[in-house]
């Protein structure tokens, strides 16, 4: 018989944001965790988030999750623990047309309280000398949102949850079950036994919903960006977070001026679980060759660091969470393809809801 190393009432994998989130909500509930992963806390895809949040999320499937989380973020945590939000701004680039029709969105989010202005591409360029921005696009800039260091925010969560929270830093390699019923997971280091299991560990979560007869399509989507110094060239100081959705780019200032942290959304799929410092010369010209349109000042600037991470995407549809009706007690929160940073604070009250129900 495989040795039982943990029990708890529920059992999460993945010790990335989301299964932490989700987990602190947990204990704050008097619900015992054990948190499975054989890379620890932050160890994957949320340790090398760029921390972007903002209220307004052109995905209308997620629109309210993003706005509560800023809310969260704003207000450091449900115990004011979290770190400072790094209050920027936040500019969110799309086209006009698209602007237009998510006017519900954005009425919602002004009446809801949220601090925004919805402007022309010369306004843009009015306010935010350095950006270049065609005239056929608009944005919806955010005052209040910006960035939080994604590291620190998994370990106040970890704080947060307190002893009611256990590590167990080893692979889970099966979900255990008994007459159609969860009772826990299998590791490499023994069995943990669970009323509840949460699958949230990105595309690792495939193969263990699948040990159930569970279907789980995710598949892993490269992540990288750069660390540029465009030196006296640099855009004053007022830059703010920018997502620009027609190009998938996106930038934001680094700890110290004028240092730049920015990306491009990558096609690159089926690649390695693996984190490195670092990123190769063609991303560096890619996202060099994207970027130097919106902001000019990157087109010869050194590249000064970065890093090379992956997230995991689902093959249909976008991150979701399912309490399945079998094996009672598993829920999967995954497919958040590099934009679960910002929704964390909600998809994590929910999902501990989702686990609550399902222990009845």
């Amino acid at each position: 018989m495989t040795q039982s190393v943990a029990r708890a009432d529920v059992a999460v994998v993945g010790g990335g944001i989301i299964g932490l989130a989700t987990a602190e909500r947990l204990t704050a509930q008097r619900l015992s965790v054990v948190l499975v992963d054989d890379s620890g806390i932050a160890g994957g895809a949320t340790g090398s988030s760029g921390g972007l949040i903002r209220a307004f999320d052109p995905d209308q499937d997620h629109a309210s999750w993003a706005a509560q989380g800023l809310e969260l973020y704003l207000r450091r945590g449900w115990r004011g623990t979290w770190p400072q939000v790094h209050e920027h701004g936040s500019l969110t680039l799309l086209r006009t047309a698209d602007l237009t029709r998510r006017s519900a969105q954005t009425s919602a989010l002004r009446a809801a309280g949220h601090d925004l202005a919805l402007l022309s591409a010369d306004e843009i360029r009015t306010r935010f000398p350095g950006l270049d921005v065609p005239d056929d696009l608009a944005g919806v800039y955010e005052p209040r949102g910006g960035w939080v260091p994604a590291r620190q925010v998994a370990h106040a969560l970890l704080c947060d949850a307190g002893p009611g929270l256990r590590v167990l830093r080893a692979r889970a390699t099966a979900v255990r079950t008994a007459d159609s019923r969860v009772t826990g997971l299998a590791t490499d280091a023994g069995s943990v036994q669970a009323r509840a299991v949460l699958l949230a560990a990105g595309a690792g979560s495939s193969p263990l919903a699948a040990s159930v007869g569970v279907p789980l399509p995710l598949r892993t989507r490269s992540v990288a960006y750069g660390l540029f110094d465009p030196g006296i060239s640099a855009p004053n100081a007022a830059l703010p977070t920018i997502v620009d959705v027609t190009t998938g780019a996106w930038v934001r200032r680094w700890d110290t001026h004028p240092t730049l942290l920015a990306g491009v959304r990558s096609s690159a799929t089926d690649v390695p679980e693996t984190v490195r410092t670092g990123i190769s010369a063609p991303e560096e010209e890619r996202i060099r060759g994207v970027l130097r349109r919106r902001l000019p000042c990157l087109a010869d600037a050194p590249a000064v660091g970065g890093r090379t991470a992956y997230d995991a995407q689902a093959l249909a549809g976008g991150g979701a969470v399912t309490a399945w009706p079998e094996p009672r007690g598993l829920v999967t929160a995954t497919g958040w393809n590099g934009g679960g940073f910002k929704l964390a604070p909600a998809v994590g009250a929910h999902t501990a809801a989702r686990l609550q129900e399902v222990l009845t």
